[in-house]
């Protein structure tokens, strides 16, 4: 039973791409999965729909592809509404004017249709709201583009980001930054990813209970909060506008970073800037941590690189376990003091142990530090190993030298600090998803595109650019 899933997701998928058109039956079999008591089938009907058909369909940049989106989320929206449990989610619509799913696709397709432009009177404005995107990595490449260019775009307002807690990490010391926790559950069930919708609308309620509409602006990153639009968080629309990624998808070479900047200079105009790298706010301690560790450290005078192999719970992203360890390898050969993140869930911290495995056998020296970041003076390890919050490992990352990495978090974190870096990239969709998702700052950024290519060959590049260091 936990294969039928895939096999319905594939054969709807296989269905678009002939150009067949969407099955609902298909659809609605299996969203029957999706929410079967029984949690392993259930988990097996949402991972292959979001997996196999959400994911693609998006990462694809296609117009086409997006609009099938649209055309089957809204369906799983309306199926979900019609849930006995699910009567809330179905009511709140209702106060929107949404009751069928053509209300759904009428409402999107007009807030994806150009044209919309920001409020004429942007000093009126006191509160400008800004959806995550859920995962780090993309709130970083993107989220953090769109807050920046607020402060200047909105120089009275309040910026109320919509995120998780682990946000805090990464943009707590801005005192105009307000987060309001916001918990979307991607790995929960589907009326629990429709309910973090709900918590975000109850935010924005109490925040401009007694508010004029004029005086704030919503501004949704793409985020799978309200499914990518799918879902309102103010009646008619009124201030909020959704970042449509296809409205520059045939500009090939372009990075999502470039494209938000041009969007947001069409909707809002330029106000001084009219175009920033991502921005990074990481709390004080962790940067004073980072510099005391690093202050020990140059004792030795050493080259530091600071490493992550996580791929965001994709292994078609990595190359292989020996490749890592190769990598840290080198570095370590070449007189590089490596600080290799342990990542984060029991597969990556397996990952880092076989890696230390291997480097012990090489009668290589480990240590392993916490977030505290305490190791004795005298300590000279080949390699440590960190085991902390993404706060902590940004601040390691920079006052580095360089970083190494998969297409993941780390890449945007370095790009967003100006670290130099090199960028593995293997297990995208298109060319076009790999070029819009390359990290985009001012540091120098090498990028080896792994697809297609032997691992030898890959590592082979890798050690040549890795070779040039220092």
């Amino acid at each position: 039973m936990p294969y039928r899933a895939k096999i319905i997701a594939k054969k709807i998928m296989e269905e678009h791409c002939l150009g067949i058109g969407i099955d609902k039956q298909r659809i609605k079999e299996l969203f029957d999965i999706a929410i079967h008591k029984d949690e392993s089938l259930a988990k097996s009907g949402i991972d292959a729909t979001f997996r196999a058909i959400v994911e693609p369909l998006n990462d694809s940049f296609d117009a086409a592809d997006r609009d099938v989106y649209y055309e089957i989320f809204s369906y799983v929206i309306q199926l979900i509404r019609e849930m006995p449990e699910a009567e809330h989610i179905d009511e709140t619509l209702k106060t929107f004017g949404l009751f069928t799913q053509q209300d759904l696709l009428d409402r999107v397709r007009n807030l994806i249709a150009p044209g919309k432009k920001g409020p004429a009177q942007r000093h009126k404005v006191k509160k400008v709201f800004v959806l995550s995107r859920v995962t780090i990595g993309a709130d970083v490449a993107i989220t953090s583009i769109i807050i920046e260019r607020t402060k200047k775009l909105f120089p009275k307002a309040q910026i109320l980001f919509l995120a998780n807690r682990k946000n805090y990490e990464l943009f707590g010391d801005d005192e105009i930054i307000k987060i309001l926790p916001l918990d979307y559950k991607r790995r929960g069930s589907l009326i629990s990813r429709l309910e973090s919708w709900l918590e975000a609308l109850e935010n924005i309620k109490s925040e401009t209970k007694d508010m004029e509409s004029c005086e704030y602006v919503i501004i949704d990153s793409n985020s799978r909060v309200t499914q990518l639009g799918l879902l309102p968080l103010v009646g008619e629309d009124a201030g909020y506008y959704l970042f449509e990624p296809l409205a520059h998808a045939d500009e090939e070479t372009r990075k999502l970073g470039e494209d938000i900047n041009e969007w947001l200079n069409k909707v809002f105009g330029s106000a001084g800037k009219k175009s920033v790298y991502p921005t990074l706010s990481i709390p004080a301690r962790y940067n004073e941590t980072a510099k005391v560790f690093y202050q020990q450290l140059a004792k030795n005078k050493e080259f530091t690189v600071t490493v992550n192999f996580g791929a965001g719970e994709n292994d078609n992203k990595r190359i292989s376990d020996e490749f890592e360890f190769e990598v840290v390898l080198h570095l370590i050969e070449k007189g590089a003091k490596v600080i290799l993140d342990e990542g984060f869930g029991n597969e990556e911290i397996e990952r880092a142990n076989r890696i230390i495995d291997q480097l012990k056998k090489r009668s290589k020296t480990i240590m392993k530090v916490n977030e505290d970041l305490s190791f004795s003076a005298e300590s000279n390890p080949d390699l440590i190993v960190y085991r902390g919050g993404i706060g902590q490992f940004a601040a390691l990352i920079s006052q580095s030298q360089f970083y190494v990495g998969y297409d993941s978090m780390g890449q945007h974190v370095a790009a967003a600090l100006g670290i130099p870096e090199l960028v593995i990239f293997n297990g995208y969709p298109t060319e076009k998803f790999s070029r819009k998702w390359h990290p985009y700052g001012n540091g120098k950024i090498k990028i080896i595109h792994a697809e297609g290519k032997t691992e030898e060959n890959v590592l082979e590049n890798t050690k040549k650019v890795l070779s040039k260091l220092q």
